[in-house]
């Protein structure tokens, strides 16, 4: 094989080159390769960018999913946030309609936790029964305002907080039917025992007349003669509540005493094993005072919570539960 090589000019001398039989096949495999390299990469080329961009792609859209995710996680925590709130404002009016003593035939029934009205935490739920519920609070607060515009000193005189100034507090025994630690049979527990340490200012819920200080007269049945040093506060047409177990009492039957004041002090007299304060708070029912679950007027530190107006009314000791004594 020759190759030639012709000058642009005329004048210049025609330039030839002879391959030998090995310089022609070395020659005729480069063409080749080069031939193939370039159909290569004719095809590789564009599969690699294609490539490219397509995992471009996945990573933006995998980032977008990560974003969505995260939003989404954020927008049923405000929205979970909403509904506990809600729930919280709820319970609470709830709770002082039952102290107010609101019928349950006025109240709104989209604040009784059975509706379920704001039970679910998805987004959707919780905007879809806001309003409803938002409405709701807002007709028992107009309730709750026109029974307070009608009786100016009701919040004054009405249990609503925890009777002790301590911390420390942990419930030791609830309201309700149980077995008696002291004599093995069945027994109503109508209050609540609340461990404190001793010392502890008991303090009282609401402003009221001490109508009782001392001991309970010790009988057969007597319950309350186990309450060691005994005070009962009169709170006109809000009820009555009791404070046993006291080491100190630093009132007098007969004084008026304000919301916060001082009671006297935790202690373990009377049939107390430790330190603790048992409370109990009676309302009027069907013309006579009845016990009903103490934790309804503690609106300061609920213990539980969800329960309905329906419910609260329907908590009550039976009839044969000994009365605290109010002279």
């Amino acid at each position: 094989m020759e190759f030639q090589l012709h000058p642009a000019s005329p004048r210049g001398e025609v330039r030839r080159f002879a391959l030998g039989t090995r310089r022609e096949t070395a020659v005729t495999v480069a063409a080749g390769l080069a031939a193939l390299l370039a159909v290569s990469l004719w095809v590789t080329v564009p599969a690699l960018v294609s490539r490219t961009l397509r995992v471009r792609a996945e990573t933006r859209v995998d980032s977008e999913l990560a974003i969505a995710r995260r939003e989404r996680r954020d927008l049923v925590s405000r929205a979970t946030n909403v509904r506990d709130r809600a729930l919280a404002a709820g319970d609470r009016i709830s709770r002082i309609a039952f102290l107010y003593g609101v019928p349950t035939a006025r109240w709104p029934r989209s604040l009784n936790p059975e509706t379920g009205v704001l039970a679910a935490a998805d987004p959707a739920r919780v905007v879809e029964g806001s309003d409803r519920y938002l409405t709701a609070l807002e007709r028992g607060r107009a309730l709750l305002d026109a029974a307070e515009a009608a009786d100016p000193d009701l919040a004054a005189r009405t249990p609503s907080r925890l009777p002790l100034q301590s911390d420390l507090v942990e419930p030791s025994a609830f309201f309700g039917p149980r077995v008696s630690p002291w004599t093995g049979a069945e027994e109503f527990f109508s209050g609540i025992d609340l461990a404190a340490p001793a010392g502890s200012e008991v303090i009282a819920p609401a402003a009221g007349s001490v109508a009782f200080v001392g001991h309970a007269k010790a009988t057969a049945v007597s319950r309350l003669s186990r309450l060691g040093n005994l005070v009962v506060l009169q709170h006109g047409s809000a009820g009555v509540t009791l404070y046993g177990h006291l080491a100190r009492v630093d009132v007098r039957r007969g004084e008026h005493v304000s919301r916060g004041q001082r009671l006297g002090t935790v202690g373990a007299t009377g049939w107390a094993v430790s330190p603790g304060l048992h409370y109990e708070y009676w309302r009027e029912s069907g013309g006579k005072l009845a016990p009903t679950d103490p934790e309804f007027a503690i609106l300061d530190r609920p213990v539980r919570r969800d329960v309905s107006l329906e419910k609260m009314r329907a908590t009550s000791a039976p009839g044969s539960v000994e009365p605290p004594p109010t002279r």
